[in-house]
């Protein structure tokens, strides 16, 4: 075995971070592309329950209208999981949102997102993309 030259050690040590660049870009690419996609979830769907808290998720069943809106306050995103008189409210802050997701009382002053979704064939699921 000889010894390995300065210039072929700085080469080699050149090309080893390139190539670990390049292994760390694609990673977090096909990451990034992973989380784009739409995920559907399934849950169990009550059409007598005018309003479900489930996971990042609000479902309201009012009117005839199922609707699922985000759980996440547009103030600073703490997770909305009460009612009081018809009216979602968030624990935090006190921000206060009709059953569309409409701000009714601030801090927030962004709606709710509504996030697309359809009641399942039988009626007792509902699939939610987001």
């Amino acid at each position: 075995m000889g010894k390995v030259g300065r210039r072929h050690f700085i080469r080699l040590a050149w090309l080893a971070i390139a190539a670990m660049a390049v292994f760390v870009w694609n990673k977090l690419t096909l990451n990034h592309q992973e989380m784009g996609k739409p995920k559907k979830r399934i849950f169990p769907f009550n059409k007598n329950k005018s309003v479900t808290f489930v996971g990042n998720y609000i479902i309201v069943n009012h009117e005839d209208v199922t609707k699922v809106l985000s759980s996440h306050c547009t103030h600073l995103g703490c997770t909305i999981n009460q009612t009081e008189n018809s009216r979602l409210v968030c624990p935090c802050h006190g921000s206060e949102y009709d059953l569309n997701g409409t701000v009714l009382k601030g801090p927030a002053y962004k709606n709710l997102k509504t996030i697309p979704s359809k009641i399942v064939a039988d009626g007792t699921k509902i699939e939610i993309e987001g």
